[in-house]
């Protein structure tokens, strides 16, 4: 018997996937919530299942591009496929996979292998590899070649590689994650001299490998200390490891560097926008993700309307695993030890996102999101974003990104704005608020149509420049002021009552008031400008 108890992120991920993994061989396991169970641990099992490992999940591979090979039985150079390794280095090619023998084991002497190496090059119009002292790279210094070898052979070379002995040590060939970066073992203190059981080597592999969402450099793994509970919560989202692949208008296939189709679930909710996957922090990626969720979990139903009492209940049991469900973040920037953050919010931020869905401000969320990303490059879009999953007031947000909306020529407003920002500050209890937020935007409004209409951005940079309560006293005079002079331009009596009661509680509230008043000022000044050019 040998049993997997529950550790960290990537161990318990790696139990799941295993788990998955010995279902398709139809063999034996116990699972509970704390640990998995086989029977058999002989070598001989431990081989087969770490070279199918390997195989089955392509983490050895040959690329599209060609490289020279030595074939044993013709005794002449070939062209073959490169080989490569997910997430390896040029050590584990030439250590791991490539086959290297002298040349005198064929009977060559050197002049004989480089008249054969000459005559492929030839033959094949390559240009033959050469040294700095002008002699041919092939055969190499030690007068060796590299054997041809099938992708089946490369993939127990590279499995023997990496497991010699039934102890290994906790290195970078165990905890690595796409890219070779730092190890738990700078992470943990782990004395060097530390070693691991091969079978939790193997489990390691299974979890850092497989079975998490990606996008460029971020990488999210769910966890829980439940392992029942993961196991649940993975058979309902079955998480491919491809990245997503389409074909645009010239029929050119397109790789997105994800494994989540975020376009193909969120058309399901009239969202057209097929870069939402673009995320330029991990914060932004782990919110997108929730977002994708959310929308998968919200129209399973729609999959299960004629479906069996048995689907529906398996659907209701998925929520209620959802509390237990926890996802960590990795950024593979080098920094492993500062990158690494685990968000238990999931739970709240779906509910969050049901409330936007059902109140229809759902896609006007994804819209401000959007905008977020887009203007000045994404610049705010971390703060943001780390602010929405921690439920963190965003009026600031939203006024440090107005005056960037303003200089940016595209009509990017924030549609939908007021009705999500009332709910939000709902969620953070923040009724007191709701009733300025409200005043506010009419106000900003108002002001922004002033200035769309006399086509003067100077009240709007007036506002960006106020720094308390007295100043903005005098920016509500400017705006009178304005009026006065511009008979064609009125504003309403909302406007009016909407001011004197903003005025009422200015000195305690002046910076809230700020805020809001700027963000929808500037909103609607771009609306008025849109239309006239529209006109």
């Amino acid at each position: 018997m040998k049993r997997f108890f529950i550790k960290d992120f990537i161990f318990n991920n790696g139990i799941i996937n295993f788990v998955y993994f010995l279902e398709e061989l139809g063999k034996e396991y116990i699972l509970t919530n704390s640990y998995l169970e086989i029977e058999d641990d002989s070598d001989d099992v431990f081989y087969e299942y770490l070279a199918l490992f390997l195989k089955k999940n392509n983490i050895v591979y040959q690329t599209n591009n060609d490289r020279w090979y030595f074939d044993e039985t013709k005794k002449e150079f070939i062209k073959d496929k490169k080989f490569d390794t997910l997430g390896g280095g040029k050590n584990d090619l030439r250590n791991g996979i490539y086959l290297y023998k002298k040349i005198d084991e064929f009977g060559l002497s050197r002049e004989e292998a480089e008249a054969k190496y000459l005559s492929f090059c030839e033959r094949e119009g390559l240009k033959p590899e050469i040294e700095k002292d002008g002699k041919l790279k092939v055969p190499n210094k030690k007068n060796e070649v590299i054997v041809h070898i099938t992708l089946d052979e490369a993939t127990k070379r590279f499995a023997s590689y990496l497991v010699k002995d039934d102890k290994l040590k906790l290195d970078s060939k165990i905890h690595i994650f796409e890219d070779g970066q730092n190890s738990f073992h700078d992470m943990l203190k782990i004395p060097k001299d530390y070693t691991i059981d091969k079978w939790d080597a193997l489990i390691y592999w299974f979890g850092g490998k497989i079975g998490k969402w990606y996008n460029r450099e971020y990488f999210i793994y769910p966890n829980s200390s439940n392992l029942i509970y993961l196991k649940k919560f993975k058979n309902y989202i079955n998480i491919q490891n491809e990245a997503i692949t389409f074909r645009d208008e010239k029929d050119k296939v397109i790789t997105l560097p994800t494994n989540i189709d975020f376009y193909k679930q969120l058309l399901k909710d009239e969202i057209t926008n097929r870069y939402f996957y673009i995320s330029r922090s991990e914060e932004e990626f782990l919110l997108k993700l929730l977002i994708y969720l959310f929308s998968y979990f919200y129209h399973i139903e729609d999959n299960y309307q004629n479906a069996s009492k048995k689907r529906k209940k398996r659907y209701e049991e998925l929520v209620n695993v959802l509390p237990y469900i926890t996802f960590v973040v990795y950024k593979d920037d080098g920094t492993f030890k500062t990158a690494l953050t685990e968000f238990s919010k999931a739970y709240r931020v779906l509910n969050f996102l049901y409330k936007l869905k059902e109140n229809n401000v759902f896609s006007d969320f994804i819209g401000i999101i959007t905008t977020f990303s887009i203007i000045n490059n994404g610049f705010f879009a971390k703060e943001f974003t780390n602010k929405c999953l921690n439920f963190l007031d965003l009026r600031e947000v939203y006024f440090k990104i107005a005056f960037d909306i303003l200089k940016d020529d595209r009509n990017s407003g924030f549609r939908g704005l007021d009705k999500f920002e009332n709910l939000y500050l709902e969620e953070l209890k923040k009724g007191e608020i709701m009733s300025l937020h409200s005043d506010a935007k009419t106000v900003g409004e108002g002001i922004g149509y002033i200035c769309g209409a006399l086509d003067d951005k100077d009240l709007l940079f007036k506002l960006r420049n106020v720094k308390n309560y007295k100043q903005l006293i005098s920016f509500f005079k400017d705006v009178k002021f304005e009026l006065l002079k511009e008979e064609n331009v009125g504003v309403s009596k909302e406007f009016n009552e909407a001011l004197t009661r903003i005025l009422e509680n200015i000195e305690k509230n002046w910076e809230v008031a700020r805020d809001y008043i700027a963000i929808y000022a500037v909103d609607k000044y771009k609306a008025v400008k849109f239309a006239k050019k529209g006109n």
